[in-house]
């Protein structure tokens, strides 16, 4: 029975092959506008995250209340000292992000995010293509991204600008450090960032960055942390991340734009795809016709529509595929590019092909309404 529902249903798609490859060619564009609309949500989340997920550390401490990394209020550098005193705590330092103007050369002012960083440079950009991490511990010296090159007006490592009124000089350049606030970011050392940021005073930072002991409850730590040090609260990579997308996700209202379209993206995908899928059902409606003429069962011609939906719809989104991840590589360098991971792609992959089965239960509701003796009449 097997071969008889795969052989007519290659029949019935492979008689009109430009219909067949039309139909594919709608599903691939339906599922490439969902997928791409996906895509733009999590490269906003990533982008949004990016600096604390790449910190390389376990746990951030912060002022109470601080909603997300790139307004951190002020707290004592003390802070540092003892969160390493506290049991399960291997390594601490501070971290400093504060907002201040550069001068463009042509004299124009801009707003900028200053991250101060201490000794190791945990929380600077992880990927440079000039220059060294260690240059920005040089007087007045700071990293900045790539991307920002125009905005900021520098081309080269040693071109200089003013950075609050002081001269700041270009040390090196990172890769895939995007901001969405329009703000780019400066990296210097925590010692140049507080000769620039004037609301700091010298024995202040905004973070302390710690990574916990080998084998070591990461909760539990995160617990003593805050019972140990006053004043701060304490959250896990994991949950400042979270919170830091939430805040301008949901609490602006900045990324409820974002949300929505990707979720619309979604579903005139879907649309699309049951349309498209339904369309080309009701062209071989007459076959089915035959088939039930001819004494066909209902079980066997809702296979040979399930089969033909699942052929279709896996074509559309194998092709739909390649075309999103030729659009992940050409964003890449973007500010804000089309991104996924392998749980976000198996989601959408399994939506589309359970619209795909959805609209051929339509289409086998609309062909067992057929009346088998219409086959002969005409």
């Amino acid at each position: 029975m097997a071969s008889v529902v795969i052989a007519v249903s290659t029949k019935m798609l492979s008689h009109n092959r430009m219909r067949f490859v039309m139909t594919v060619t709608g599903i691939a564009i339906a599922f490439f506008l969902a997928a791409a609309q996906i895509g733009l949500l999590v490269g906003w989340v990533n982008t949004n995250s990016a600096i604390i997920n790449n910190a390389g550390v376990d746990i951030w401490v912060m002022a109470k209340e601080t909603r997300t990394i790139d307004y951190g209020t002020a707290i004592p550098r003390q802070r540092i000292q003892q969160v390493r005193s506290v049991e399960g705590v291997s390594w601490a330092e501070g971290m400093l992000v504060g907002w201040i103007n550069w001068q463009h050369p042509e004299g124009k002012n801009i707003t900028v995010e200053v991250i101060g960083l201490d000794t190791s440079n945990a929380g600077g950009p992880w990927k440079l293509i000039e220059g060294n991490l260690e240059s920005m511990h040089l007087p007045k010296t700071v990293i900045v991204d790539e991307l920002s090159k125009n905005a900021l007006g520098v081309s080269q490592i040693g071109d200089s600008a003013e950075m609050q009124g002081k001269r700041a000089t270009i040390g090196g350049f990172s890769q895939e450090v995007r901001t969405f606030t329009a703000a780019p970011f400066i990296f210097t050392s925590i010692k140049n960032a507080l000769e620039y940021v004037p609301y700091y005073r010298d024995d202040e930072i905004s973070y302390v960055l710690a990574r916990i002991k080998p084998n070591t409850d990461i909760l539990a730590v995160r617990d003593r942390v805050a019972d140990e040090v006053s004043n701060v609260e304490v959250l896990t990579t994991a949950e400042f991340a979270v919170r830091s997308v939430k805040y301008w996700m949901l609490e602006t209202g900045v990324g409820i734009t974002v949300i929505i379209t990707a979720v619309l993206g979604l579903l005139v995908g879907a649309v699309i795809m049951s349309q498209t899928l339904f369309a080309i059902t009701q062209d071989h409606i007459g076959n089915y016709a035959t088939l039930l003429a001819l004494g066909f069962h209902q079980k066997t011609l809702r296979q040979i529509v399930l089969a033909q939906s699942i052929t279709l719809g896996g074509l559309g989104i194998i092709v739909g595929l390649i075309l999103f991840f030729l659009a992940c590589n050409a964003s890449a360098r973007s500010p804000i590019p089309l991104e996924t991971t392998t749980t976000v792609t198996t989601g959408l992959v399994a939506f589309s092909l359970l619209c795909c089965i959805a609209s051929s239960w339509f289409s086998i509701r609309a062909i067992f309404k057929l009346d088998p003796v219409s086959v002969f009449h005409g």
